[in-house]
């Protein structure tokens, strides 16, 4: 088995990219957990209207406590095999350490799948942009989120990737319920996809997640593991 030296390079770029983003004076770090689960499939016979649902369970405290309960549906329409444009709601319920806070989300985003470079990498590019409204205050909040996502077959295996992405969050402005104008956050993964089957993926690895916070910020390693279903 041989490690594609570009992806390798992308990796560690990615990593340290993450390590130092924005940063206070004063940085909080914790162990977590991610759980994903998420099914797609279409709803038109000819293959361009579709539709998502996504669940994710969190912890928090090195996985001792929850943290988060995501639910995220979705509807989605094909401009092409590469390109896709998506409306869809979330459910966000946190625990926080004054209580529980619920959080009602719609969002829209555009995806787009590149040709593979020579060297066999898939990048895929998404951008969402959000509306969040919390039963903490009364203004909405709207976010940019920008992901790219590399991913590659490992050489001399059927069904491994090697997989990486980054994922850069903007508020473009501040709330009564704490959303800070500007950056926001930024999530950097690396780990393996293993396509179990034709309509089954499996997707483990690290995730890098640094906050920014009012008083402190927040550095988050995160253990993700997230299982996808096409129907």
């Amino acid at each position: 088995m041989r490690i594609d030296t570009p992806l390798l390079h992308t990796l560690l770029t990615t990593i340290l990219c993450a390590s130092s983003c924005l940063a206070h004076a004063e940085v909080e770090e914790d162990g977590r957990l991610w759980i994903n689960l998420t099914m797609e499939g279409m709803l038109s016979e000819d293959k361009h209207i579709g539709w998502y649902a996504e669940v994710q369970p969190r912890l928090k405290e090195e996985g001792r406590e929850h943290d988060q309960t995501i639910l995220r549906p979705a509807i989605n329409y094909w401009l092409s095999d590469r390109a896709s444009i998506w409306l869809g709601y979330a459910d966000v319920r946190t625990h926080t350490d004054q209580g529980k806070n619920h959080e009602q989300r719609w969002w829209q985003q555009f995806m787009y799948t590149f040709p593979p470079t020579p060297s066999g990498i898939v990048i895929t590019s998404r951008t969402r942009l959000e509306q969040r409204n919390f039963d903490t205050g009364n203004d909405t909040g709207h976010r940019i989120r920008q992901l790219v996502r590399a991913i590659k077959k490992i050489e001399g295996t059927e069904s491994l990737n090697w997989l990486v992405w980054d994922e850069l969050f903007v508020s473009t402005r501040s709330t009564d319920w704490g959303a800070l104008s500007g950056f926001d956050q930024n999530r950097a993964f690396a780990g393996l996809a293993w396509q179990a089957a034709a309509n089954a993926r499996l997707e483990i690895g690290y995730v890098n997640q640094y906050v920014r916070g009012h008083t402190f910020d927040r550095m988050h390693h995160v253990f993700s593991t997230s299982l996808f279903l096409r129907f």
